[in-house]
């Protein structure tokens, strides 16, 4: 598998063990380029904090997590991919076409038009509303 865009809902897994997260972790590890978006940044950070919340998790290791992945974008394990305004307006395009059938979400529809623009990266997601969409939209997805 050469390159990879991993949405948010299949990092947590591989950082946090949930259901599929040897599955995550095994494809992750023999991905050659893996892609994230500066979104993911932000909704990895409220991941954990809901995890936090939902008393799945002590703050201490939610720091120890959050700073396992800040340690792993910053040795280059992930390439963040900055979303731009173009991306905002696929987002917007998205949301007018297929969220009334898909009830794709605001934030979701950034990540799919991300991954929409990296035609060479699959798509790595374990949101099944998501991953709906990303194949009606012709996104490579794993």
């Amino acid at each position: 598998m050469s390159s990879i865009l991993v949405d948010t809902s299949a990092l947590v897994k591989f950082y946090y063990p949930e259901p599929d997260s040897d599955k995550i972790e095994a494809l992750l590890l023999r991905t050659e380029r893996i892609y994230t978006t500066n979104l993911t940044v932000v909704e990895m950070a409220s991941a954990l904090s809901k995890k936090v919340r939902m008393g799945d998790i002590t703050k201490e290791q939610e720091t120890v997590l959050w700073n396992t992945f800040l340690d792993d974008l910053q040795a280059g394990q992930m390439e963040v991919v900055a979303l731009n305004e173009r991306d905002y307006l696929k987002a917007a395009d998205l949301i007018r076409e297929l969220g009334g059938k898909y009830g794709i979400k605001t934030l979701d529809s950034l990540q799919l038009s991300a991954a929409h623009s990296l035609h060479h990266a699959e798509f790595l997601c374990s949101d099944k509303t998501l991953t709906k969409t990303a194949v009606k939209i012709g996104i490579k997805i794993i």
